[in-house]
This record gives C-alpha cells, structure tokens and sequence, in this order.
C-alpha cells in the first residue's frame, strides 16, 4: 500500500465550481477554482517590459490583467466564448466581453469569489490562527 495513496489522482476529491448571483443578471454565474498550473501560466503572460531608469529594460507585473485574466480563466457560465453573446455586447473576445459585460464592483465580486474558491484568499495570519485553535 502506497503511503501516498491519498494523493493518486483518482482518491483526490474534484473541487465544486461556485455559482454567483449577481443583481443585475437573471441567473447565477458559475466559477471554477484555478489550478497552481493555470494561475502560473496567467502570472507569466502579465508580465511587461518597460524602460525603466537610464533606459534599462525592467520587468513590471500588471495586476489588473492578472486579475481580469484569472476571473476569464474561472468563469464557466456564461461562456465568455460565445459568439453571440459576443455580438450582444458589440466586442470580440472573452477579455473585452469581460470588460464590457461587468461593471467594476461586479467584477471585484467575481475576482473575491475566484480567490475563495481557488484557495488564495487566506491569509496568513488566519493560517497562524486556525493552528492556534
């Protein structure tokens, strides 16, 4: 018997998508939790380089696309992808149907929601406590 067992893929429990209802639309979305893979893929495509100081190239992260992409990445209904609801929006793309589709604090909605689910809302501090207790 494997001392590992618990971790083979087929004993390792799939992790729930998370629906979310937002007031303005007249069904949930539904979301899924990112994997570590997924998460690095969209970190690495969020970098940028810029002319920093003495024209030497740097490497700056853009957050807001990180977290725009990571909420595209998540969301699972309504497909970002479809064509039309692409056109019922007037844009091309699932990043700029994002855009269009959302208003700001839905979006932040979304994004806490995708950080719940995918295991990176907790911070530290509530790891120290919860091994207090």
């Amino acid at each position: 018997m494997s001392k590992f067992k618990a971790f083979m893929k087929g004993n390792v429990k799939e992790a729930e998508n998370a629906s979310l209802k937002l007031d303005r639309f007249g069904e949930a979305i539904i979301l899924r939790p990112l994997s570590a893979g997924e998460a690095d893929a969209i970190s690495d495509r969020c970098y940028k380089n810029k002319v920093g100081r003495k024209g030497k190239q740097e490497r700056v992260f853009d957050a807001v696309r990180y977290n725009r992409e990571i909420c595209v990445a998540s969301m699972v209904h309504p497909d970002l992808n479809d064509s039309d609801l692409q056109d019922s929006y007037g844009v091309r793309g699932s990043d700029n149907l994002y855009n269009e589709m959302f208003y700001f604090g839905e979006a932040t909605q979304i994004l806490e929601k995708v950080t719940e689910i995918s295991g990176i809302d907790i911070s530290m501090d509530d790891e120290i406590e919860a091994a207090k207790n």
